[in-house]
């Protein structure tokens, strides 16, 4: 038989109790959420004479499997993390080393978000935002955007930055959002700065980015600035995107210019993008088109099918292509056809 506590005591152990309830933080537990994409189809490439037919993955999105979180500090401040690994579902195989992003961030409401460690460059998300097939597939306007030629290896901060810190604005500037970032080289060339400012309401969205990146040992600059927009009038979307990107005696403009359209469950979307790349210490004509156009259908709130079909036309001194399969010569075409099935989880 246990033995009563007196009262007197028991009075002062609730005491105790309550003291040591106010003295300690007053956080809330973190909310942590798994998340990912699976998404995997067909996809037949021909570049020049070469035809190419696999299996392919991201047609519509990157697959990946993340983990994100947030915990309430009071007072209207927050922190965050962000974890993103990318998958390849047609072999099971993946590194996960969250190099898609992989971030710690601090919030307050009405004074935005800082953000540290490897995360998205301002200037890469005009490519993917205004643009019908965003970065991902057989239509994308990266084919030929990226960097020079279309290839993103230009430089290491096209996409993502390491080592960054960034800041975003808040959600309550009446539809302005932005952001901008900072990236330290660490001793090797990288060190990134870019900032993007941009205008949404329900129908229009228009945003301006810029960046600039040391490149190479010597201290060249990549730098790249675009101006996109897109306005939804009744089931239709129109996008507009303008690049340029630059170092020393290269120059690559281009644009992109397309559309989505609803029907019911189905979206159809198409796009035409140009590049032109010179040299100012040489006269070759490298330019190059690419004309895309798709359906994605809708099974549900997260599974889709899609199908994309696609053409690269080559001046005569260009090799643009789209990517996956073989190189071409110079003037040489690129084609691509490709059907999936999206699932996000």
């Amino acid at each position: 038989m246990s033995t009563p506590i007196p009262f007197a005591h028991a009075g002062r152990a609730l005491a105790a109790a309550a003291l040591v309830a106010l003295s300690a933080p007053a956080f809330a537990q973190s909310n942590v959420t798994v998340f990912g994409v699976l998404d995997v189809g067909v996809q037949q490439l021909t570049n020049g004479s070469k035809r190419l037919n696999l299996m392919s993955i991201d047609g519509l999105q990157t697959s990946r499997l993340g983990f994100r979180g947030t915990e309430d500090l009071g007072d209207g401040m927050s922190a965050s993390f962000h974890l993103e690994g990318a998958l390849s579902p047609d072999t099971g195989g993946s590194s996960l080393d969250f190099r898609r992003r992989s971030t710690v961030g601090l919030a307050k409401k009405g004074m935005g978000e800082l953000r540290i460690g490897r995360d998205y460059t301002p200037t890469f998300w005009s490519i993917s935002r205004f643009n019908a097939f965003g970065t991902n597939g057989v239509g994308a306007a990266s084919n030929l955007l990226y960097g020079f030629d279309g290839l993103s290896s230009t430089a290491s901060s096209v996409v993502r930055a390491s080592n960054s810190v960034g800041y975003h604005l808040p959600d309550t500037l009446g539809g302005v959002y932005g952001q901008a970032m900072y990236a330290f080289g660490e001793g090797a060339p990288g060190k990134y700065a870019g900032a993007r400012i941009g205008y949404a309401n329900k129908d229009l969205d228009v945003a301006a980015a810029y960046s600039t990146t040391e490149n190479n040992a010597a201290g060249d600059d990549f730098k790249v600035t675009n101006l996109g927009g897109s306005y939804k009038f009744g089931d239709a979307r129109v996008m507009v995107l303008l690049h340029r990107s630059e170092q020393t005696t290269r120059k690559q403009d281009g644009w992109s210019l397309g559309g989505t359209y609803s029907l019911g469950l189905t979206t159809l979307r198409a796009s035409v993008t140009r590049a032109h790349y010179t040299n100012s210490v040489g006269s070759v004509d490298y330019s190059g088109n690419q004309i895309a156009f798709g359906a994605v259908h809708a099974l549900s709130k997260r599974t889709s099918l899609y199908a994309t079909i696609s053409r690269v036309a080559n001046s005569s001194g260009a090799k643009y292509v789209i990517p996956g399969g073989n190189t071409v010569s110079a003037g040489q075409g690129s084609r691509g056809t490709e059907a999936g099935i999206y699932h996000t989880f």
